[in-house]
């Protein structure tokens, strides 16, 4: 037991580190491609990445959750869900060379059509060592998993950011780093994969041994598939209805606005699970534990956003150019969509510890009957700022619908107390954008640079003060949280 509870400490070290690192990489990207080649050309590189994530899914099928889940594996079962998905990359190769002059001409942009059948190339290599890389996984090498994770990112970032700036490419720089990324992280388990007898696959193929991990996997594929398109769906809606231009001001905002809440949140959440499942049986302290965590999210996220949206005018010319400037809008909408999306991330997690994944899955299919029809209605004004406000607002009032309607039926009534440690820290980070904006008028002849400077030593400093005079009690609360989240992991 204290090997397996060393081991998955190490583990979470290890996915820490690698999460860092390719989060900073993936940021240095964003900035530099938006930069080098304008909202027009971000905006087709937004609707191929729309397709490459979405077939990545469908490349996965789940299987890899079923590997590690099943406790024993045959050879057998092993090798045929190898050459299966070996198949399956093929086949995803072939749907998407022939669908994509109907994916181009439904974002009215035919230059899609030879970018989308290049890309699919890279689910022909990415499945070779797919299964090896789960085998690691199941047996928390992660050491060699960051190591492989953190080189592929950064060979293809170099090359996609070498791309876009030394030549004429625009979003084709995407397209082949892609595809060197997939190379690279592919290429090294199917070294290592073959080479250990143990893992190397046989040349044989059994569909009866399969077909109980093809089963599971496709309901995981249905969830994860839904999941990913109501996050995406607004994305693609713009490019459709707008065009690409209106597209690369949008996706720059999202995913200037998600990186970073993301990264911040799957820390956050990532103890919310076992502590949630150590006490599923005590609605008092399930209670208790998600007001913790949703104070806690809150105490991060809203000076985070509060932060973002007083930088924005001044950060933007800087990081991205001038022509980006009809972004800072939608970055500073935004910051209410992102304030929610991050409450409403521990529900998951609940939901999960107390066995009511099902919740989640019928939950997912509300969102996806709702959230198209709002982001479709909205894009017929022709503006990307409405938009931005109903994606925003839409998530607010989601996040109250999911309380009353599931999150309360497993914690119990906590309403007028969910509101008080969300206002709480909203009121502060109000505060902190009231003081910058009276520092910002005082600095009207410092450089943006410096601007952007001031403004994050002088929030931090101001939000400090009220947080430590005003959530004192937060502090021994995180204490006791991480407390039992180890007790957790002993258990």
């Amino acid at each position: 037991m204290a090997s397996l509870k060393n081991q998955a400490v190490t583990s979470v070290k290890l996915t820490s580190v690698s999460m860092l690192v390719t989060s900073i990489l993936q940021m240095g990207q964003l900035l530099i491609l938006g930069r080098v080649l304008g909202p027009e050309v971000f905006g087709l590189i937004a609707m191929v990445q729309i397709v490459i994530q979405f077939s990545q899914l469908f490349l996965e099928m789940g299987i890899t959750d079923a590997i590690i889940q099943k406790e024993k594996i045959t050879k057998i079962e092993l090798s045929s869900l190898y050459w299966f998905s070996i198949f399956i990359g093929f086949v995803l190769f072939l749907i998407l060379f022939l669908m994509a002059p109907a994916l181009a001409f439904l974002f009215n942009e035919p230059s899609l059509t030879a970018m989308i059948q290049v890309v699919g190339v890279s689910f022909i290599i990415l499945p070779f060592g797919l299964q090896f890389q789960t085998l690691a996984t199941k047996k928390l090498e992660f050491l060699q998993i960051t190591k492989n994770e953190i080189l592929a990112t950064t060979i293809g970032v170099l090359v996609t950011v070498y791309l876009a700036v030394s030549t004429d490419l625009g979003a084709w720089s995407l397209v082949y780093g892609h595809i060197v990324m997939s190379l690279f992280r592919s290429v090294p388990w199917v070294i290592g994969g073959y080479r250990n007898p143990k893992t190397r696959p046989q040349l044989l193929f059994s569909w009866t041994a399969i077909k109980g991990f093809v089963a599971f996997g496709l309901y995981r594929l249905g969830s994860t598939s839904i999941n990913y398109f109501t996050t995406k769906v607004d994305q693609m809606i713009v490019g459709v209805v707008l065009g690409s231009v209106a597209l690369g001001y949008y996706s720059m905002a999202m995913n200037l606005i998600m990186q970073p809440v993301q990264k911040l949140n799957s820390m956050i959440n990532r103890v919310a699970f076992p502590v949630f499942s150590k006490i599923q049986l005590d609605k008092s302290k399930l209670r208790k534990t998600y007001l913790l965590i949703t104070n806690l999210l809150t105490s991060f996220n809203a000076p985070l956003l509060a932060g973002v949206l007083v930088l924005a005018p001044f950060a933007v010319p800087v990081l991205l150019g001038d022509e980006w400037i009809g972004s800072t809008i939608i970055i500073q909408i935004l910051c209410l969509y992102g304030l929610f999306k991050a409450l409403g991330n521990p529900s998951g997690s609940l939901f999960i510890a107390v066995g009511k994944v099902r919740w989640s899955f019928y939950w997912q299919l509300f969102q996806l009957g709702i959230i198209p029809v709002v982001v479709f209605l909205a894009s017929l004004s022709g503006s990307i700022a409405v938009v931005a406000v109903a994606v925003g607002l839409l998530r607010m009032i989601l996040f109250y619908v999911s309380y009353f309607v599931r999150i309360r039926q497993i914690i119990g009534e906590c309403l007028s107390e969910l509101n008080r440690l969300i206002a709480k820290p909203v009121v502060h980070s109000a505060i902190m954008v009231a003081f910058l904006y009276g520092i910002n008028k005082l600095l009207t002849s410092v450089e943006p640079i410096g601007i952007v400077a001031v403004d994050v030593i002088s929030g931090i400093l101001i939000y400090g003060v009220l947080f430590s005079v005003n959530q004192r009690d937060l502090a021994s609360e995180v204490k006791g949280f991480f407390r039992k989240r180890n007790a957790a992991k002993q258990s």
